[in-house]
């Protein structure tokens, strides 16, 4: 069997997890997801993330406790809970060794983020739309690393397939899923979902490097943005920390995404770039 074929077998397995991050991971199951035996599933599984699948979890659960810290009123011992830890001491313990910082300092905002630009941040403003929307069934390709870096190689890699299959169409839209914060997590852990809204009936089994994602239906706060993608921390910055933190509203455990308006990118000048960012919202 290829390298590719494990790729392909442990992107369902990671998908599984992402979208049951509450439920604990049954070994039995997982493994047959991958179609391997559970002997083989642990080692199969290191080798492709790099992690156990325990600790993967364990990762994807702090991560989420620092936005539920930074933009949630939830108490700590509930954010613990939800990370499995039966108490508060060692859930600080397991969140300092990852963050080098304490879940009441990243809650006071005594962690601040990587620099951004100032000039940026000072001049930035995003008209914004409240709107409920239906679930989106993408294809799509993921890498891994920062955005800077992982952007170009998932795109590459579906759009490769789109265009050599004679799948783009006028009516297709292009999509991003940016799964994590880079304040946040580690840069070589940073995930990049790559994706079209393609006919769902085209069959990707022989193409290993993509994989299917459903966006959720429901309420998303869309915020326009103008100009090159290289301001996107900028943006993000200024939708979690000025508008939703005035905001009143309350964020669901899912990730934003983007859709990119520019039929070619790479033929439209920076400041003529338009991006709606979506932020998933509670009822």
């Amino acid at each position: 069997m290829s390298k590719v074929d494990h790729r392909r077998r442990m992107m369902v397995v990671l998908q599984f997890v992402e979208d049951n991050l509450d439920a604990e991971p049954e070994l039995n199951h997982l493994a047959s997801l991958a179609c391997y035996s559970p002997f083989h599933f642990h080692r199969l599984f290191s080798t492709f993330v790099g992690s156990s699948i325990y600790a993967y979890r364990k990762r994807l659960l702090l991560e989420r406790a620092v936005r539920h810290l930074q933009h949630s009123n939830k108490a700590l011992f509930d954010i613990a809970a939800s990370c499995g830890y039966s108490n508060q001491a060692s859930f600080n313990k397991a969140f300092k060794q990852q963050f080098s910082a304490t879940p009441s300092q990243v809650r006071e905002h005594k962690v601040l983020p990587k620099i951004l630009n100032p000039l940026i941040l000072e001049s930035l403003t995003m008209d914004v739309n409240i709107v409920e929307q239906d679930e989106i069934n993408i294809i799509c390709a993921r890498a891994t690393g920062t955005y800077a870096q992982a952007a170009p190689i998932a795109w590459q890699a579906i759009m490769s397939f789109a265009y050599g299959n004679r799948h783009m169409k006028p009516e297709v839209r292009s999509f991003g899923v940016s799964h994590d914060n880079p304040s946040v997590t580690d840069a070589g852990n940073i995930r990049y979902d790559a994706g079209l809204d393609l006919d769902p009936s085209i069959d990707i089994s022989g193409h290993n490097e993509l994989h299917r994602h459903s966006i959720p239906a429901g309420r998303y706060a869309v915020f326009h943005h103008k100009g090159c993608y290289t301001t996107f921390p900028e943006a993000y910055h200024y939708i979690f920390h000025q508008w939703f933190a005035s905001s009143g509203e309350t964020l669901r455990d899912e990730p934003p995404f983007e859709i990119y308006r520019n039929r070619d990118p790479r033929r439209t000048k920076p400041e003529n770039l338009r991006t709606d960012i979506y932020l998933p919202l509670a009822k």
